[in-house]
């Protein structure tokens, strides 16, 4: 009975449960999704579809806040509004049923995790970043890629323009330098892996950057949401994903090949970076910080070179020191060219 108000309360009345061929129908299609658009899922459509089959899926009247259909981790149950189309797999259905795959042995297990969720004594932690997840794996399965959109204030690359695409973007820069596959794998099958990958990466930040995802979460939520705040607080959170990572690195660097391939990713990470728009260079923090980063790699390059045989400086100038300056060079110039790029209007 306690269910029953807890959904009415939010404005759920539930109806009756679907029949087999439906629940059937939406079980083939979501797994095919899944396991043909997310590499990380390629072998796992018979587990996906077994277990999406055997889901509590149930017809309801819907608060619209919705999008018409909820999942409610409590009785680990589906709910789809009467007036939803089933033949029609969306976001908000894919996204939702991710949400039952993660509470899939319910929460009553002794580390009560759900996804990234952590439901703790007084507190969720990893909310947000676990709906971020979800909505980047549901635009994968829908076959969206990550690409580049602007309005009037900022450019960021998302695989999803109109939900939680600022969460999506900054998912995005941190699986650039982690990985998809223990993020996926800890989304769906509730495991510990993407968290502990995150500590190794961003160390004593990775508290603050999942601080953040909660803070941008609850703002979106909001009927009178302030983008400019979440802006300010994606800013944020993306100077501490690439400060970290690079600063980190850089200080274990100990051979010309390192130095190398971290300049590279320096380089490729500027294609998924957030920026501010009408924004000049010098007052942008990434393009300040690609700066310093770009004279500590040449400090360090001479380093490793003397301190591998000091008489070699003088060839090292002429030959792969060379190389390594022209490459930085290309990488300033590449800063104006950007900069007369235009990009699609977000929607």
């Amino acid at each position: 009975m306690s269910i029953l108000k807890d959904l009415e309360k939010i404005g759920i009345i539930p109806g009756r449960e679907l029949k087999i061929e439906e629940r059937n129908h939406l079980a083939k299609i979501i797994a095919n999704k899944l396991s043909t658009n997310v590499n990380e899922l390629l072998d796992s459509y018979n587990e996906l579809y077994m277990r999406i089959f055997n889901s509590n899926m149930y017809y309801a009247k819907v608060d619209e806040k919705f999008k018409g259909v909820f999942y409610f981790y409590k009785n680990n149950t589906i709910y789809i509004d009467d007036s939803k189309d089933i033949s029609n797999i969306d976001e908000y259905i894919i996204h939702e049923n991710i949400h039952y795959l993660q509470n899939f042995s319910k929460i009553t297990k002794k580390n009560n995790r759900a996804g990234i969720c952590q439901f703790m004594e007084f507190k969720i932690f990893g909310l947000g970043i676990n709906e971020a997840l979800v909505q980047y794996i549901t635009a994968k399965a829908l076959g969206n890629k990550v690409h580049r959109i602007n309005n009037d204030i900022i450019t960021i690359c998302t695989n999803s323009e109109n939900y939680y695409k600022y969460m999506t973007s900054l998912v995005a820069q941190i699986l650039f330098f982690v990985g998809a596959q223990e993020a996926v794998e800890s989304c769906i099958s509730s495991t510990d892996k993407f968290e502990n990958e995150l500590y190794n990466t961003f160390e004593e930040n990775t508290n603050k950057i999942i601080k953040n995802f909660d803070l941008i979460l609850n703002e979106n939520n909001k009927i009178d949401r302030n983008e400019d705040k979440i802006i300010e607080i994606y800013m944020q959170t993306q100077e501490l994903i690439y400060t970290t990572y690079f600063n980190k690195n850089y200080k274990r660097v100990t051979t010309i090949k390192e130095v190398g391939d971290l300049v590279k990713k320096l380089e490729d990470y500027e294609n998924v970076v957030g920026k501010l728009l009408n924004t000049a260079s010098n007052e942008n923090n990434f393009d300040k910080f690609k700066d310093e980063m770009e004279s500590k790699f040449l400090r360090k390059y001479i380093e490793i070179n003397k301190n591998q045989n000091k008489h070699s400086l003088v060839v090292v100038y002429k030959n792969a020191l060379y190389n390594l300056w022209n490459k930085i060079l290309n990488f300033i110039q590449k800063k104006g060219n950007k900069e007369n790029t235009k990009y699609n209007n977000i929607k």
